[in-house]
């Protein structure tokens, strides 16, 4: 892949506004029950901000948990604060209890998707599509995943039960869903690979397009994005008279030499479609992670989620929430970090997410044409 290191739309407003929220490094004080928290899924519910994640507890599994702004707290406000449980506010509350033992969600439940719909002009449901993992392995080989989702009930989400869509024998896994409820259709986009990379590989990573009338049942997948595009995963969102799209590679977590180049990009179409063809040509690089990146997403970032600004000072503001992995730090330095801050010893990982936002004012598209070039 060609490394293009012009300057970035994020740079090249001038302002490179960033606020890192979740921080595996430094710890989530006070909350006990969760290390880390990833793959960030933003929306407008009920009043508020709310944000979905992937978190991985003091078990080692990774459940669903959310954030929130305080109501009415603009999209611009960085007060975001993890849902606790009810009378303890030092654990978090998972979305839903962790699936039973045995299960093909069992070993984690990973990247949120949040989408209203409905299914032959029923009602309108509340769904959480999420990567269900299967393996005991993350990464490498052994690894494999597929795609279920929650249901939003008066008691609570409630686990669909089987995956909805699964991998082929010669890509196993399907992961990093991202799903929209658009024209009577439940369209989604998730990312084919044979397995998560693993240390010393090379990524092998295709985004793919379904859609149906029910979310469950979907079409023959079209690729969008193939392997030599390289992207992990994506964000879709209807903006004005068109839709946008953020697309993100998956972040160098094992420190691989020679991983293919690292950032978010953006795109649009005039439908929220599967065809490459009626996306932008050339993706617009919204930040490059490899030229003098900030250290919580040293090693690039994924897990895209972005929105407008929601008030009249900011509404050609463009927030982007994703998660980073941190620049290589070795446990015992992060030790001595969480210990100098008198909080216990870090999850004994090789890498360290974290979760946080950059702002591009300015960007904001008018009806009918690009984003204003670079200045």
């Amino acid at each position: 892949m060609v490394r293009d290191h012009a300057p970035d739309r994020w740079r090249s407003t001038g302002s490179a506004g960033e606020t890192v929220l979740f921080d595996m490094f430094d710890g989530l004080h006070p909350i006990r029950n969760v290390w880390g928290l990833s793959d960030p899924d933003v929306h407008w519910i009920d009043g508020r901000w709310t944000m979905f994640l992937g978190g991985v507890t003091p078990r080692l599994r990774v459940l669903l948990f959310t954030a929130a702004l305080p109501a009415g707290a603009p999209l611009s406000c960085d007060e975001w604060s993890l849902v606790t449980v009810p009378g303890d506010p030092l654990r978090a509350a998972p979305v839903a209890p962790a699936p039973p033992k045995g299960l093909w969600d069992s070993r984690g439940m990973h990247t949120p998707s949040y989408v209203r719909g409905r299914v032959q002009g029923g009602p309108e449901e509340e769904r959480i599509y999420y990567a269900g993992q299967s393996s005991r392995s993350v990464t490498g080989r052994k690894s494999r995943y597929s795609i279920g989702f929650l249901t939003r009930t008066p008691d609570g989400w409630r686990r669909h039960g089987a995956p909805v869509h699964v991998g082929t024998h010669e890509r196993p896994s399907v992961m990093e869903p991202l799903v929209r409820y658009d024209d009577g259709l439940w369209r989604m986009w998730y990312l084919s690979t044979p397995h998560e990379v693993g240390r010393g590989e090379m990524p092998d990573y295709r985004l793919e397009y379904v859609e149906g009338t029910d979310g469950v049942t979907w079409s023959t997948p079209r690729v969008l994005f193939s392997t030599e595009d390289g992207y992990f995963d994506n964000a879709v969102l209807k903006v004005d008279d068109h839709y946008e799209m953020v697309v993100a590679r998956g972040t160098n977590l094992h420190g691989t030499p020679d991983f293919p180049a690292q950032g978010l990009w953006w795109l649009r179409s005039p439908r929220p479609s599967g065809s490459r063809e009626e996306w932008t040509r050339t993706p617009v690089r919204l930040l490059d992670t490899d030229v003098d990146p900030s250290p919580w997403f040293g090693d690039g970032g994924c897990g895209p989620s972005f929105h407008y600004g929601d008030t009249d000072a900011d509404r050609n503001t463009m927030y982007v929430f994703f998660t980073g992995t941190r620049a290589r730090t070795p446990w015992w330095k992060a030790a001595l970090h969480r210990l100098s801050l008198r909080r216990g010893l870090p999850m004994p990982t090789p890498f360290h997410l974290a979760t946080g936002r950059i702002s591009l004012p300015g960007f904001r598209p008018r009806t009918g044409e690009d984003p204003p070039p670079s200045p």
